[in-house]
């Protein structure tokens, strides 16, 4: 690792601001401000490990890879808080997406290439996104919109850190800029029709 690295600072930014994200979200939950929608979170929390583990595989680096290193940890955080403070709707759809993320999981243990089991993670990822995206279009006061923005912010730093833009480096911060930009117009929807 190489500190001095601009692509490292940037990845670092990025990570660090998401910290900062989720510090509010954690508090809206705890007040019971916010109902994060559980499926969402704990779906997410195991395709993260999964991204993770399979970029780095496929030759992602580090500079890339602390966003979503932190991620998992902070997404099972607030998968666990869901459980008691969430919206628990496990529907088909939400077992399908956790049943594909697994998939890709094996589909990589058997044919030793990571980039699937990222695609699929991806591709998961999206799908474990709509239960979020229905709760944040329905109930966007359920929803923190210092976080989301500032979890955006971070997204969009992700995209600078990208030195090389393989699929294994760049796949997943793009996906991830795209459904966070989703996410930020969802919240802040009743401001934005206001005006």
């Amino acid at each position: 690792m190489n500190f001095n690295n601009i692509y490292w600072v940037i990845g670092a930014i990025a990570t660090i601001l998401s910290v900062i994200a989720f510090i509010p979200y954690f508090k809206s939950i705890i007040q019971n401000k916010t109902r994060p929608s559980g499926a969402s979170w704990w779906t997410w929390s195991i395709i993260t490990i999964i991204t993770v583990l399979s970029s780095r595989t496929a030759g992602a680096s580090w500079e890339v890879l602390m966003l979503p290193i932190w991620l998992c940890v902070s997404q099972l955080v607030v998968a666990i808080l869901s459980i008691k403070k969430g919206d628990n709707n496990w529907d088909v759809w939400n077992k399908m997406c956790v049943v594909g993320a697994l998939s890709g999981m094996g589909i990589w243990l058997i044919t030793g290439e990571p980039l699937i089991a990222l695609i699929i993670s991806v591709i998961a990822d999206l799908l474990a996104s709509i239960p979020n995206f229905r709760h944040t279009f329905t109930n966007p006061e359920q929803e923190d919109r210092l976080a989301w923005t500032l979890g955006f912010g971070s997204a969009i730093l992700e995209l600078f850190a990208i030195q090389n833009w393989s699929l294994a480096e760049s796949s997943w911060a793009i996906y991830f800029a795209l459904n966070m930009t989703i996410v930020l117009l969802l919240v802040w929807r009743p401001i934005l029709k206001k005006n």
